[in-house]
């Protein structure tokens, strides 16, 4: 199974650090936040990943390589306009192929078991891990499948995810959003699964969750 890990965007939130340097490549542990997850990406099994660029794309690429160091074969999509999270897939596709794939926000950390997904089946259109926040509003679960209700709806979309490439292989490249544009009919049709995750899980947003980070992660 192939990953996909957006890093594309401007992290807008974490100003002025991301000034002249991308979220991806700000230092936790002396080290760039992706080259955390790449590392534990290779070290649980996984050889082959897809990184989307866009803003500050030459400091990312100049920075990863082609994956040697890290024991992986990295390859690039990059978007000369910001494509969204889905659109991001649907420039990518050629890259992805048709096999279902692990998908990673590239502003995320987590001690989430990725092993789980090596030999992962879907048999679904995606399978989405979910955390509890107090303000969560993205879905809810009833019996391991992903629903949508205003009322009910009491999880937050992790950023971890497994895709089947069947929701966007029809699609033209254009700007998507991963959850309204492409995921939402799905959700309708009870074809994507979920599950909840209680361990760490960190969006790197501020200053504080980059202190945070920096207690978490042990080399």
């Amino acid at each position: 199974m192939k990953v996909f890990i957006l890093a594309a965007g401007y992290g807008k939130r974490l100003r002025p650090f991301t000034e002249k340097l991308p979220k991806p490549l700000i230092k936790v542990k002396n080290k760039p936040l992706i080259y955390w997850n790449l590392k534990k990406i290779k070290k649980v099994g996984f050889n082959n990943v897809v990184i989307n660029t866009h803003y500050l794309s030459n400091k990312i690429i100049r920075s990863i390589g082609k994956g040697e160091k890290y024991g992986l074969k990295i390859k690039y999509s990059h978007e000369e306009e910001i494509q969204g999270t889905g659109g991001a897939l649907i420039k990518a596709k050629r890259l992805l192929q048709k096999k279902p794939f692990l998908l990673l926000s590239g502003d995320l950390w987590s001690d989430y078991p990725f092993e789980k997904f090596i030999d992962f089946k879907l048999n679904k259109a995606a399978h989405l891990v979910f955390v509890k926040e107090k303000k969560s509003k993205d879905a809810y679960l009833e019996t391991g499948i992903v629903k949508n209700s205003k009322t009910k709806n009491n999880l937050t979309y992790s950023g971890i995810a497994v895709i089947n490439p069947k929701i966007f292989n029809d699609l033209r490249e254009d700007y998507y959003d991963l959850w309204t544009d492409l995921l939402q009919k799905y959700v309708e049709r009870n074809e994507v699964t979920g599950e909840i995750y209680s361990g760490n899980l960190i969006n790197f947003n501020s200053k504080k969750e980059m202190n945070l980070l920096d207690a978490l992660i042990v080399e």
